[in-house]
């Protein structure tokens, strides 16, 4: 019994010992911050007491060009974003007419349209029979080069299979074409875009059609 009493009181005076060191410590790093803090008063207190009229103006101005500068930074960020915002409420609205009116279409139209795409893009497009196309819609040319293009006006319900592509990828071996561009208002199954991974057949689907409805809608005229 003595002992655990013994035991406690050590305990308990190696813990007030090691407030007391800490406590000490803990003091001086005060007093040493504490004047360091003042001789870094007195040096800047003995520099601005030396400073001229002169540097005092270049001062102010070099202080005042500073917050001019990052007024108008901060305002073009603001300006920026902004525009950003209507840039990209702007491009949904064409997004949203420019969809609607290609389901409008019937598919002998938007065939045409896609034709016209085409060949603002530098391509001669000549659309084939309405029927017996052999699984193409239209063929281009371009620097002696020839290209098939099929087209399928759907929804977004229903997706360009595999199947489809299967077709088309034999249009294109008859044609003897360098590519192919399967083009749609919807989009692909995922067996479909995995089919053609190694096959010279582009995809597509609504989202990439509408950036070359704008490519050509920034072609100067």
């Amino acid at each position: 019994m003595g002992k655990r009493k013994s035991r406690r009181v050590s305990k308990s005076k190696s813990n007030i010992e090691n407030m007391v060191i800490a406590v000490i410590i803990i003091y001086g790093l005060y007093k040493v911050i504490l004047i360091k803090a003042q001789e870094v008063f007195v040096r800047i207190s003995s520099k601005i007491e030396n400073i001229t009229p002169t540097e005092w103006l270049l001062f102010i101005v070099f202080l005042t060009l500073i917050i001019v500068l990052l007024y108008v930074s901060i305002n073009n960020i603001n300006v920026n974003k902004k525009r950003t915002l209507q840039e990209e409420a702007k491009y949904r609205i064409i997004k949203k007419n420019e969809y609607e009116k290609l389901l409008r279409m019937n598919p002998t139209e938007f065939e045409r349209y896609v034709a016209d795409l085409f060949t603002a893009l530098g391509y001669k497009a000549e659309l084939t029979p309405v029927t017996g196309d052999g699984g193409k819609d239209i063929i281009l040319r371009k620097n002696n080069m020839v290209a098939i293009v099929e087209c399928k006006r759907y929804n977004e319900k229903n997706k360009v299979s595999r199947p489809d592509i299967q077709k088309f990828h034999s249009a294109l071996l008859d044609t003897n074409a360098i590519e192919g561009f399967f083009v749609t208002t919807s989009y692909f199954t995922e067996p479909a875009m995995k089919y053609t991974v190694d096959k010279p057949i582009k995809l597509i689907n609504i989202n990439r059609l509408m950036e070359m409805i704008e490519d050509v809608k920034r072609i100067p005229s």
